[in-house]
């Protein structure tokens, strides 16, 4: 199978989510398919990222762009200039016109058997590429997302500049969802909200993995105590969840136990973060590391308390794979398979949520026995090989000619695949 794939960014350092999601998938996937891949790139700060990416597939194509810093000048010029667009700004700061040049080239030199859209990021600028057949893998549903920032924030200009995010998104969402052959998604969830809203007939959805060899269960015991959340601190559910986590629930936490300390650990943690973090010698903060495993490894709890989000957190399987209990907020643990009170405790108030925590740093026994049934899920269920294997079987049957896919029942309007 020959593809032409399309992303919003290299994969290294797979410091995200999304990165660490695609890079498990399309490292794997390439060893069997020929991939030739584009993507949005900085020429500066990319450039080790770039020949790691060339070595990975059959080819690489930078679509070079240099991204505002947030919070920057640039990036509240652009914010606002983005409001006469009829793009959120999240697409409109691409370089999509060279994004359809690179991919109109590639499919003039070569004969694909798919073009496979990574991202909404990517799938929008190619709406009307003269294509068949063409994939776009959802992540994440982009505008609930939006919506829920929306919900969510009180400040005036934010929540107006918010609401016109999210209804932009959902314009742009609706067409990609509806022009393209098939849609891919990280949980049967977002599959379903994709057909309510935009009336998708032909979608499926892939489990989100873990490396069950990289994340084990450590050999030494954790610190009494210690609480962690890990997530890339730029992204804005996991900052708004751990605001919401350092003002309501954690002082309730601490009055019942008071040597409780709390680690947030992922990149780029805001001045705003820092500055509610600097009054409480239990918080530590810190920023970028290189893995996140040692810090994990010194949870009696790990919390994931986000108030907004789409798609599945990796944060969630990632912890379990090393028999670590989670408690998370329902948005947190949304898409997952996982059960309440056997492999998870999922809270929404802030009192459910510090006396879940509570229960688990009291009793030891209780830690383990969810822990280890969530290492049991994860390890049986979530592997990248499993799920690489079940994105495949989706692809052979798209990349095969009308016929065959038809047999299949793909371009019947009223199948959906589960």
């Amino acid at each position: 199978m020959r593809i032409l794939l399309t992303l919003p960014r290299p994969f290294f350092p797979a410091d995200t989510g999304g990165k660490i999601r695609s890079l498990n998938i399309f490292s794997r996937l390439a060893a069997k398919a020929e991939i030739h891949a584009i993507s949005f790139a900085d020429p500066v700060s990319d450039a080790a990222a770039i020949k790691e990416m060339k070595a990975m597939f059959a080819s690489y194509h930078p679509v070079f762009r240099s991204e505002a810093v947030r919070p920057s000048a640039r990036f509240y010029r652009e914010l606002m200039a983005s409001q006469f667009d009829a793009l959120p700004y999240f697409l409109a700061k691409t370089n999509a016109s060279e994004l359809v040049s690179t991919a109109a080239e590639l499919t003039r030199r070569k004969r694909f058997d798919l073009l496979f859209c990574d991202f909404l990021h990517t799938a929008a600028p190619l709406m009307d590429f003269p294509f068949r057949p063409r994939v776009v893998f959802e992540h994440n549903v982009e505008f609930l997302l939006r919506k829920r920032k929306w919900q969510a924030e009180r400040h005036p200009l934010k929540r107006f500049i918010f609401q016109r995010e999210w209804a932009k998104t959902r314009t742009i969402e609706e067409k990609v969802c509806q022009s393209f052959d098939h849609v891919i998604t990280v949980s049967k969830d977002d599959s379903r909200v994709l057909r309510q809203e935009f009336d998708v007939r032909s979608c499926s959805s892939i489990p989100t993995g873990v490396d069950t060899d990289f994340f084990r269960p450590p050999d030494h015991a954790p610190e009494p105590g210690r609480l962690v959340f890990v997530g890339s601190m730029d992204w804005h559910p996991n900052e708004d969840g751990m605001l919401w986590f350092l003002h309501e629930v954690f002082p309730r936490i601490r009055r019942a136990a008071p040597g409780v300390s709390l680690s947030i650990v992922g990149r780029s943690p805001s001045s705003r973060l820092r500055a509610v973090a600097a009054g409480d010698p239990s918080v530590e903060i810190t920023g970028w590391v290189a893995d996140v495993r040692p810090h994990l490894a010194r949870a009696e709890v790990v919390v994931v308390p986000l108030l907004v989000g789409g798609g599945t957190r990796i944060k969630i399987p990632e912890a379990m794979a090393m028999a670590k209990p989670v408690v998370s907020t329902p948005v947190g643990a949304e898409g997952l398979p996982f059960q309440d009170g056997r492999e998870i405790r999922i809270a929404e108030r802030p009192g459910d949520f510090a006396q879940a925590v509570l229960e688990l740093l009291r009793n030891a026994a209780l830690r383990e026995e969810i822990g280890m049934a969530a290492h049991r899920e994860v390890v049986a269920k979530c592997g990248w090989d499993g799920v690489t294997e079940r994105l495949e079987q989706i692809l052979d049957r798209w990349s095969g000619p009308p016929r065959a896919r038809r047999s299949h029942g793909e371009n019947r309007p009223s199948v959906v695949m589960q």
